[in-house]
């Protein structure tokens, strides 16, 4: 739980010094981080008439606060690696990405030793080779939320033949209609094409096995591949 306190506990000579810590710019990133903090902690910017952390950053400094939280971030993470290995980042940018193994100290160590096998060490490296380094001991976590299997494509429409009244060979409409063992057939002279019959409604549904149409809402099973369906 974050403090609430609005009580002072410093002093203006202490706020003084800690301010010209942080204005000089001569001082280490980790002396501006932590007298940022130090001001932050005992509220010291009330003193000057702020309510707030945020606006004496920007008034008083003239940088953000983000920037502010970002040297007190540098500073603590500066801290935990020399007293891990002795030895601290050279600056701030650098400090910033080992605060990404601060929590593990053997981790700290092993960017150590890969850094002593190239040749450098946490105090000469760059930002960029401590990210190169610290990405490479960091373990391999798996997502929390795995990318979900797609679901299969539900399968096409079955294809519903266009019932007419027009021959599909004579192209007329048949005068009569004639039947035989392989169906009816167009009764036009000289036609004699095998037809369906009539306009008739269709409510199909596809065969589970091949999607063919099911014109038949009673069929047992699919006239083109036999599979067996369920009743409806």
């Amino acid at each position: 739980m974050s403090d609430t306190s609005t009580a002072i506990t410093i002093v203006e000579k202490q706020l003084n010094t800690l301010e010209d810590k942080v204005r000089r710019g001569l001082a280490s990133f980790m002396e501006v981080g932590s007298a940022l903090q130090r001001i932050k902690e005992t509220n010291g910017f009330r003193l000057r008439g702020f309510e707030d952390f945020n606006a004496y950053c920007e008034q008083t400094f003239g940088f953000s606060a983000s920037n502010g939280y970002k040297m007190i971030a540098a500073a603590e993470s500066a801290k935990k690696v020399e007293s891990a290995t002795g030895e601290k980042p050279r600056t701030a940018e650098a400090a910033r990405v080992m605060s990404k193994v601060t929590h593990d100290p053997k981790l700290i160590e092993k960017v150590q030793e890969k850094l002593k096998k190239a040749g450098t060490s946490i105090a000469t490296a760059t930002a960029e080779k401590l990210d190169e380094i610290v990405e490479a001991v960091r373990p391999k976590t798996k997502p929390m939320f795995p990318e979900a299997k797609k679901a299969p494509a539900a399968p096409a429409a079955p294809a519903v033949p266009t019932l007419s009244d027009t021959c599909p060979t004579c192209h007329q409409q048949p005068l009569n209609y004639t039947r035989d063992a392989d169906g009816w057939h167009c009764g036009n002279a000289a036609c004699n094409a095998l037809v369906m019959v009539g306009v008739i409604p269709v409510s199909a549904k596809a065969c589970p096995e091949c999607n063919s149409a099911i014109l038949n809402p009673a069929a047992e099973f699919c006239e083109v591949c036999g599979c067996i369906l369920e009743a409806a």
